[in-house]
């Protein structure tokens, strides 16, 4: 009897284990390609419109993007690197000494519907929801 009660723990165990691995690979390989907006808004200065437009390379399950500022005539600002893991997210842009730290927010059916984080340029730190835009459908090149 106690070699069952082992082997049950040891059969729990694994399992729990194997669903934290599937969770941490389905967030890994989201594809969060397309536009996502957000409006910086910071005491010091007017709202700020910024779009982050996401590519997922086919081969693997790695992201690139590009950076829009409209309001500062700034467009395709190249993204240095982003990194998921864990449902979280960074985006750094070397150019402007921006890095964005955020949380996946998802819908019920494991879509990414949000993020949520924060813009940090220069030391300081401003909140920034980015949604998916209409045109976001998850499969644009």
């Amino acid at each position: 009897m106690i070699i069952t009660i082992r082997h049950t723990i040891f059969a729990i165990i694994i399992a729990c284990a194997g669903a934290t691995l599937l969770v941490s690979a389905e967030t890994l390989a989201q594809d969060l390609s397309g536009r996502w907006q957000g409006t910086l808004v910071s005491a010091q200065y007017d709202p700020i419109d910024v779009i982050f437009n996401l590519h997922k390379a086919e081969a693997d399950d790695f992201h690139t993007g590009t950076l829009d500022i409209p309001v500062q005539f700034r467009s395709g600002l190249p993204i240095d690197s982003i990194s998921i893991r864990n449902k979280q997210i960074t985006i750094r842009l070397s150019s402007i000494q921006v890095e964005y730290y955020g949380s996946l927010i998802m819908a019920e059916n494991g879509e990414v519907i949000a993020i949520e984080g924060d813009w940090n340029q220069s030391g300081e730190y401003v909140p920034l929801r980015l949604d998916a835009s209409p045109a976001h459908n998850g499969n644009e090149q």
